[in-house]
């Protein structure tokens, strides 16, 4: 007995070959080159090593009963063939597994080498990004340099420009001072040329007085007749201001503005005839309800109608002068002279001719009217 337990012990540390699947962390080198993860297969050849049936028939052996002692042999033989098929099967167990592994250590591998090939492709695409972006740099910054240098001519060119209207400056405020200068001295020696005239001039003092006095006379009645004929060209040039002012056309040019106010002013025209109208069915049925109050004999009621009637009528009036002026201002809108002011002549705003229809007057002028 002890001699089987211990043979038995002895077989069943063999399956210890398995860990030969430790090759399989050779993948880690998958991140770069994907080839030497498949040579790693070959290590699960050391399996067969669990196949050991020699060491199994020990079993036997073990298996042996101690009251049974007439059939051993036979009981050994189906130990050993139990034993044999437990091995192959296990040894056939093995080998799919092994295989198993194998096709995932493959599979692992060419996922591994396509992962890699990917990452070489992006980093591809990323290298020819970063030079198409550095190009571009490039060329931006080439682009900026010759701006700058652009704008560094046009500054200088703008400098020297200016340096020379400086100098042509210069140069015409010196001739200035120059013709300045002989002016002066020309009039110096004319001053001293009449000095010396008036005084060869002394004896014929008394003539020359009477002449001098006759000529500041004509001279005298030679600027009043200039005056006067500056204030009569400037009266005559007012009064053509206010002629040109009473027939000016200040929006005859502004065909659109004009179609505007025209509608605005039918408009209104058409509103106001409309209340002409419903005030003078309303006088009229005042009429008839003083009529009645005449026929019932309350006289309160006649002086009450009496008066609203009155009303009724002079708002009415006020409303007819109202469609007339309108009618007015549609005419200067045909002539082309609506919106001028008349008391001023001046341009009327746009803002007040559409919002008080129709206006006449302008602002300035109608505080005083």
């Amino acid at each position: 007995m002890p001699a089987s337990k211990s043979t038995s012990k002895k077989a069943t540390p063999a399956k210890k070959a398995v860990p030969t699947k430790a090759a399989a962390p050779t993948k880690k080198p998958a991140t770069t080159k994907s080839a030497p993860a498949k040579k790693a297969a070959p290590a699960k050849k050391a399996a067969p090593a669990a196949t050991k049936p020699p060491t199994k028939k020990a079993a036997p052996a073990a298996t042996k009963p101690p009251v049974k002692k007439a059939a051993p042999a036979k009981k050994a033989s189906s130990a050993a063939t139990k034993a044999t098929a437990s091995a192959a099967q296990k040894a056939r167990e093995k080998a799919a597994l092994d295989t198993k592994k194998k096709r995932e250590a493959e599979a692992k591998a060419k996922h591994a080498a396509q992962a890699a090939k990917k990452k070489i492709d992006e980093k591809r695409a990323r290298e020819n990004a970063a030079q198409k972006a550095k190009k571009q740099r490039e060329a931006d910054a080439l682009a900026a340099k010759k701006a700058r240098e652009k704008a560094a001519a046009d500054k200088l060119r703008a400098k020297e420009a200016a340096k020379k209207a400086r100098e042509q400056e210069t140069i015409r405020k010196q001739k200035e001072r120059e013709a300045e200068v002989a002016r002066k001295i020309r009039e110096k020696e004319a001053a001293e040329a009449a000095k010396r005239k008036e005084a060869e001039a002394k004896q014929q003092a008394n003539e020359k007085e009477r002449l001098r006095r006759q000529k500041e006379m004509e001279r005298r009645e030679l600027e009043e007749r200039k005056r006067r004929e500056r204030e009569e060209a400037l009266r005559l040039k007012a009064e053509q201001e206010l002629q040109r002012k009473r027939s000016s056309k200040p929006y005859a040019d502004d065909k659109a503005f004009l179609d505007e106010i025209r509608a605005l002013l039918l408009a209104e025209l058409d509103i106001t005839n409309q209340q002409i109208v419903a005030l003078d069915s309303q006088a009229d049925e005042l009429l008839v309800d003083r009529e009645h109050v005449e026929f019932d004999g309350e006289s309160n009621m006649d002086f009450g109608t009496d008066f609203d009637r009155e009303q009724v009528k002079e708002h009415a009036e006020r409303l007819r002068d109202k469609a007339e002026q309108i009618g007015t201002a549609l005419q200067f809108v045909e002539a082309g002279s609506y919106g001028r002011c008349d008391n001023c002549y001046e341009r009327i705003p746009k803002d007040r001719l559409r919002f008080q229809i129709p206006a006449f007057l302008c602002t300035s002028c109608r505080v005083f009217f």
